[in-house]
């Protein structure tokens, strides 16, 4: 009888729980930094996508304002003189035309090494207007910053998140002495706010500069700065051209600068997520917790320069 062969003993053993748990905890970790890793790529990416529209956003406005006042055209007004040389100046004829408003500054601080939020940046809102001639009409554009929100509670203005606006109004008669251009903005600005179309939201910051074919800042542009920098008046100084100065060469006589030579225009926007961030504040009834928040958004302003030159200066 054949003898009945046996299976030799097998010495594999299988996972105890002590290793299972380990593989399990590694698998764990790697999953967990794999999406610690594609959370953060898709951060960046949109982080990219939402600076991308901000800068395209901000040259086409830049761009924009840029062309207006590059086209800045002269009537050749002669009844301009201003004998008494007085502030603010008398209605006549406007060219070029800009104010800033110190009271609807957005004031943006940091902290400092000693952790106390000090000053870092003031952002500033100018109002802009030019006379502009195409062919034989005459174009009156502005542009403003008005209020996003209002404060319901009090009738004032929330400072700190505007929305740009662009005016454009136009005439086929002959310019004379006629300052209705230029009057009708500013009526249009302060109470009905007809032939403005609105350009862009979260705007902080706009600001011109008008230079002298030397490159220099008009002496009373600077003056009217000075007066202006720590006025709280909705109703501040206006710099406009043409502008009649002293002449320092003989003091009875006067400088017509009718328009500046070229200007530098800046342009704030504030990112598209703090901008919502804020609104959400705000329309939750925070208007105090919005505001600080905004106080702290120095890093999330885009900033946009550009220097134009005006051909039709003298």
């Amino acid at each position: 009888m054949r003898p009945i062969l046996r299976r030799p003993s097998c010495s594999c053993r299988g996972l105890t729980i002590l290793e299972m748990l380990v593989s399990t905890a590694m698998l764990a970790v790697i999953v967990v930094g794999l999406t610690a890793m594609l959370i953060q790529t898709q951060k960046a990416f949109k982080t990219g996508i939402k600076q991308t529209t901000v800068t395209d956003a901000g040259r086409a406005i830049v761009d924009m304002i840029a062309a207006d006042l590059s086209q800045s055209s002269d009537p050749h007004f002669t009844n301009v003189i201003n004998t008494n040389f007085s502030y603010p100046l008398p209605p006549y004829p406007t060219n070029l035309f800009w104010q800033w408003i110190p009271a609807y500054d957005l004031i943006q601080s940091n902290l400092n090494g000693s952790g106390i939020m000090v000053p870092f940046r003031v952002n500033e809102l100018e109002d802009i207007f030019v006379t502009v001639q195409t062919n034989n009409t005459w174009l009156g554009i502005g542009y403003c910053v008005s209020n996003w929100f209002t404060n319901s509670g009090t009738g004032l203005p929330f400072p700190g998140l505007y929305t740009l606006y662009r005016y454009v109004t136009n005439t086929t008669a002959p310019l004379t002495n006629d300052i209705f251009l230029y009057t009708n903005f500013q009526y249009s600005l302060q109470n009905n706010f007809t032939n403005f179309h609105r350009i862009a939201d979260g705007v902080v910051h706009m600001k011109i500069t008008a230079y002298d074919a030397s490159g220099n800042e008009d002496p009373n542009e600077l003056y009217i700065e000075s007066l202006n920098y720590n006025s709280t008046s909705l109703n501040p100084v206006p710099i406009q051209y043409p502008v009649v100065e002293f002449n320092p060469t003989n003091s009875s006589m006067y400088i017509t600068n009718y328009l500046p030579h070229s200007v530098d225009i800046e342009l704030g926007i504030l990112e598209p997520e703090a901008f919502e961030h804020a609104r959400a504040l705000f329309t939750a009834g925070a208007t105090v917790a919005a505001e600080q928040y905004l106080s702290t958004c120095a890093g999330q302003v885009e900033i946009f320069r550009q220097h134009i030159i005006i051909p039709a200066a003298p």
